[in-house]
């Protein structure tokens, strides 16, 4: 399946709201207790564009890997031609507010992208009705040369039966292929309002070699009691499944590096979700910032997990690390999130030939590391 400029132009604006969202909940926290902001950036390094909103510089940076707010303790305010900007009173800096305003500022942008996944899902559920659980699989493109072609798959084919078995799941239908490896086994589709039945070998990796095309079945809500429920329930779902992912991930790294993937591997995949459906990418969009919220909720230097992790010692010891301390271990952490970002991004480069190689049978998405943002 080849790249699709459309798909991979969405994702990447999709990613961009995000990291948005998050930064712009740290934002609007501190002012809402009228903390001075510095500047409020998507992206790291040197400005590409921008522009100034009262004290604070918006802008859009060259290196796509988050994005950040800087306090005025963070930086003094850069001269602005035709303004004599007065530096803040030390009341109004970020590090000698109380405790509970500073962690409402530093976990705020978990909160806004918890909270923008759950509206999503809330207005999904809305104008598109309940989810039954139920997905259509239908063939969208067949690779030549693969199981897929030979058992005599067409494009436009809908799934009915696998091996006897109705297809409710793309998670049940790529478990039954992965079971049945070189195996013979009937595959009933449906093709032009009939049912017609083959016969298909799955290969040694379980895949037959067709890009897929998903769509889950929905019905409409019986009130608005029930639009709110079902998008709680997803949202818990998601953030579970995203969780005991990156537990794994954590608990046994080194058998599933090749499942950790950067903002390449996050625009590819959301390119590939678009071009199977591109409603899907709503979806994709919500296991995106829940994702976000979880990664940045580690313990982490640098990020807000790590800065939460210096409240609480501040709260026990009832007095802040040196700030020199402080300093360097934040500084130390953005280095490595830094390098660990430039590294999965060449490896996801070095990846994309596999990514956008012969489509795959359908199958759970990979966690993927999302940039980060502080």
């Amino acid at each position: 399946m080849a790249a699709s400029f459309s798909g991979i132009l969405v994702t990447v604006i999709v990613l961009g709201i995000l990291i948005a969202i998050h930064e712009a909940g740290h934002f609007l926290a501190a002012k809402s207790l009228h903390i001075p902001v510095r500047q409020f950036a998507i992206g790291f390094g040197s400005r590409v564009v921008g522009f100034r909103w009262g004290e604070t510089e918006c802008r859009l940076n060259w290196i796509p890997l988050g994005g950040y707010c800087a306090f005025a303790d963070d930086q003094e305010p850069e001269p602005v031609e035709g303004i004599a900007e007065e530096p803040p009173p030390p009341e109004a800096l970020l590090r000698n507010r109380p405790i509970w305003q500073r962690t409402w500022v530093v976990s705020a942008g978990v909160i806004f992208n918890f909270v923008s996944a759950w509206l999503i899902l809330f207005g999904s559920n809305l104008g598109l009705g309940i989810p039954t659980g139920h997905q259509v699989i239908s063939v969208k493109a067949v690779t030549p040369n693969t199981p897929a072609a030979k058992a005599g798959l067409l494009p436009g084919d809908r799934f009915l039966t696998l091996g006897g078995k109705p297809v409710e799941q793309f998670e049940g239908f790529r478990a039954y292929l992965q079971t049945h490896k070189g195996k013979t086994i009937p595959v009933e589709v449906q093709r032009d309002g009939k049912a017609v039945l083959l016969s298909a070998v799955p290969d040694a990796d379980g895949r037959l070699g067709f890009r897929p095309s998903l769509q889950g079945e929905r019905r409409p809500a019986e009130g608005l009691g029930e639009v709110v429920r079902s998008a709680t329930d997803q949202q818990i779902k998601f953030t579970v499944m995203l969780s005991q992912a990156l537990w794994g991930l954590v608990s046994a790294p080194s058998e599933k590096m090749d499942q950790i993937g950067g903002p390449v591997a996050v625009v590819a995949m959301g390119d590939q979700v678009y071009q199977g459906d591109p409603w899907l990418l709503l979806e994709f969009a919500v296991i995106l910032s829940i994702e976000l919220a979880i990664f940045n909720l580690l313990p982490l230097p640098a990020l807000d997990g790590g800065h939460l992790v210096l409240l609480a010692i501040e709260k026990v010891r009832r007095r802040p690390l040196p700030r020199a301390v402080e300093e360097r271990i934040l500084v130390a952490g953005f280095v490595l999130i830094m390098g660990l970002g430039m590294m999965l991004i060449l490896k996801d480069i070095f990846s994309l030939p596999a990514m956008y190689g012969p489509a795959p049978t359908p199958g759970p998405s990979a966690p993927s590391s999302p940039p980060p943002v502080r």
